[in-house]
């Protein structure tokens, strides 16, 4: 019979002198306990480490028609997740290539030198040449070789036949040289440098705030408090604070005129690089690294700009105008933009 355990040790929550008597029963039916150390055997988290360490069991009550049917369902789902994907993206539109408009297509000097034309309708000329100019040179031309009779011959031996005759080969060789100065002059023989500075001229022309001004009705006055000099009795003297005030308030509202046309303005500037990227993109080769980080960097120019115009103007008729000629989609200022 074992010794008798005070009761001190019996009152504790771990009863020992039971699991003395339990432990010959419990060698007997796990020898492999024996391996294990004594505190392994008294241990409340053997149990759980055992059942950690064995294999899970495949559960054999799942059905495999549900498991088909919930791969299924998820396949599908991931497809309409491709396809949204894909129509938010078209949505947006290309960052780089602007949508086609009138505007736009006159620009390709290259394949219609003709669609360059001024704001009075006449066509852009090479070589800083105006067409009225042109016009004035080539009829001064023609008066100064014009053949003349000779004044201090009589009448008798003066020779019509002949100078009939000069004057028709006067003609043909005026015409000649008209068709000659039209064909150097003509865009459609330029070279793309000169072609590029027609374009940007064109830019500045339909963009600039010095033409936009006279067409585009102004953005609306903001709903702030206002800020209006305060009245005055007539018998009152105003003080010289309120003098400068009005003076100060005379000179915001005195708005400068503008010296010549306007080429530093957000539209105007955006035109300009929707320029250069269409015809960088358009020439832009697959191994042409150089060309492909410029293009990066005007892409990128472009993107501050409209979000600074776009936030400047908040939908106002110059943002509209210029989404609707130069083709301006979402994709070019929204987002963040890789190539």
């Amino acid at each position: 019979m074992p010794p008798r355990i005070s009761a001190s040790v019996t009152g504790s929550s771990l009863n020992m002198t039971s699991l003395l008597q339990a432990l010959p029963y419990t060698l007997s039916k796990h020898p492999e306990y024996l391996t294990r150390c004594s505190a392994c055997l008294f241990s409340t988290t053997f149990n759980l480490q055992m059942k950690r360490k064995g294999k899970k069991r495949h559960n054999e009550r799942k059905d495999p028609y549900r498991l088909a049917q919930a791969l299924q369902r998820k396949t599908a789902n991931l497809g309409k997740r491709k396809v949204l994907q894909a129509e938010r993206e078209a949505a947006l539109g290309d960052p780089v290539r602007s949508k086609p408009t009138p505007f736009m297509a006159s620009l390709d000097l290259a394949s219609n030198p003709a669609g360059a034309t001024t704001q009075t309708g006449e066509q852009y000329l090479n070589y800083y040449l105006k067409p009225a100019d042109m016009s004035e040179q080539l009829r001064h031309s023609k008066w100064l070789t014009e053949p003349l009779e000779k004044e201090d011959a009589p009448s008798v031996l003066r020779d019509e036949k002949a100078l009939q005759k000069r004057r028709k080969e006067w003609n043909s060789e005026h015409k000649t040289a008209e068709q000659a100065i039209a064909n150097i002059t003509d865009l459609a023989n330029s070279n793309s440098g000169d072609r590029k500075r027609i374009n940007i001229q064109r830019c500045i022309e339909t963009f600039g705030r010095h033409t936009t001004d006279t067409i585009l009705a102004p953005k609306p006055a903001s709903q702030g408090p206002s800020h209006s000099t305060p009245t005055l009795d007539a018998d009152e003297a105003p003080t010289p604070e309120q003098t400068r005030r009005a003076e100060l308030m005379a000179e915001l509202a005195a708005v400068p005129k503008r010296a010549g046309p306007d080429t530093g303005s957000s539209e105007v500037q955006v035109a300009i690089l929707t320029t250069k990227i269409n015809v960088m993109a358009r020439d832009l080769h697959k191994k042409d690294k150089h060309n492909k980080a410029n293009l990066r960097l005007l892409v990128h120019k472009r993107q501050k700009l409209l979000n600074y115009l776009r936030k400047k103007e908040r939908g106002g008729p110059r943002w509209q105008n210029l989404v609707d000629q130069l083709g301006v989609n979402d994709a070019m200022w929204k987002g963040e933009i890789s190539l």
